[in-house]
This record gives structure tokens, C-alpha cells and sequence, in this order.
């Protein structure tokens, strides 16, 4: 009886870790749609780092000087597209799931997520 029970136990964890991997393996993100987006311009350099990470983020005592909220550097490319990558920045800026950002401030407009949203999608011009 006892092997019993170890043998089910081992096959439900080893089906949740098949489980678990199979769903992460699938995960995409959605595509937008950037046609309305100036695909030259729309870069850390032109457009998203003036006037939008240094705007609404990259400013003490948020994500920019000696103690970044949440450890969260966003002023050089570098670390902004740092945040972008592992701490889901588009989910903050759109509040889905996420705890709202910018903080204290209102949502951006629609038009800057998407213009995060396509520079991200066209792997981060800087």
C-alpha cells in the first residue's frame, strides 16, 4: 500500500511539472498593431526616453537617482530596457494585472503605451 501511494504521488507532481513547463513553452505576447506608430522616430533616443521614461518615470525619487523605487534604474537605455525585459513594464503602465504606474500620477494616454508597446515589439531602437 505504501509503494502505492508514492508511485501516485511522484506521477501527480511529475504531471503538474509537465504541466507547468508545456503552458510556459506557449506563452507569447500579443502583438500590436504599430502602423500608427513612427517606426523611425519611435526610439529610446527620439522619442521614448524625452518624452515618456523621463517624463513620467526616470525622476528622483522614482526610477532614476541614488535609490531607484523597486531597485528600478530607468535612466540610461541600458536599464530601461532592463525593466522593459524582466519587470514588465507595459503591464504596470497599463495597470492590467499590475500595481498602476506611473505612481501617484495619472494613467498615461493610450498613444505613449503604445508607442512603449511597439518599441518594445521592435526589439528596443535605441
Amino acid at each position: 500500500m505504501k509503494k502505492k501511494s508514492v508511485y501516485i504521488i511522484v506521477w501527480a507532481v511529475a504531471l503538474v511539472f509537465l504541466y507547468s513547463c508545456t503552458k510556459d513553452a506557449t506563452k507569447t505576447a500579443a502583438l500590436v498593431n504599430c502602423s500608427t506608430v513612427n517606426a523611425v522616430n519611435n526610439t529610446f533616443n527620439l522619442n521614448i526616453n524625452p518624452n515618456i521614461v523621463s517624463v513620467y518615470c526616470a525622476y528622483s525619487p522614482c526610477h532614476a537617482g541614488g535609490a531607484p523605487g523597486g531597485g528600478i534604474d530607468m535612466s540610461t537605455y541600458a536599464g530601461t530596457v532592463s525593466a522593459f525585459q524582466t519587470k514588465n513594464v507595459i503591464c504596470a503602465v497599463k495597470g492590467a494585472g499590475c500595481e498602476l504606474m506611473p505612481k501617484n500620477l495619472r494613467a498615461l494616454p493610450d498613444s505613449l503605451i503604445l508607442q512603449m508597446e511597439c518599441w518594445q515589439q521592435n526589439g528596443f531602437p535605441q
